[in-house]
């Protein structure tokens, strides 16, 4: 069984994230996630952070190095001036390798990047979580998030 331990990633982890990231695309599109994925949309994703991963970014994974069995993605943004311009965490992604839910992998996770957040001195911390996912809904609520906003979407484009 790999290492428990969530830790920093290596350059030789990213297309092990890349790859689980797609896994939870996946899952999330079983779930009903209208958007489709371009040609190289892990790349892309991976690319979305990679030049602020360490300042603004945030990344952690679980397992041998080249070999991930669960990570998560954290990210900074600003709330808009008419809000407070105030700094707000996100957590991104979040995938546990289905052998690992239950392990506290994922609980871990979340609490290197809560840590992380209080330290950058943040307002607060959202996760968005697909409407059907209430496995996910139950994860977070354990968590201490509570509901604050619903997101509802109209598809025009095929």
């Amino acid at each position: 069984m790999a290492d428990l331990q969530a830790r920093q990633p290596a350059a030789e982890d990213l297309a092990a994230v890349g790859a689980a990231w797609l896994k939870l695309q996946e899952y999330h599109r079983s779930l009903g996630l209208t958007f489709t994925l371009p040609e190289g949309a892990a790349d892309k994703w991976l690319d979305s952070f990679r030049r602020t991963l360490g300042r603004f970014s945030f990344l952690w994974v679980v397992g041998e190095v080249g070999s991930v069995d669960a990570f998560l993605l954290a990210r900074v943004k600003q709330s808009p001036a008419y809000l407070g311009g105030v700094q707000v965490g996100e957590i991104s992604d979040l995938y546990v390798e289905g052998s690992l839910r239950g392990s506290g992998a994922g609980a871990d996770l979340v609490e290197k990047a809560l840590r992380k957040f209080q330290e950058l001195g943040v307002h607060s911390v959202e996760v968005q979580i697909q409407a059907a996912n209430d496995g996910g809904l139950a994860f977070w609520l354990r968590q201490g998030f509570k509901q604050d906003l619903t997101l509802v979407r109209k598809v025009l484009k095929g």
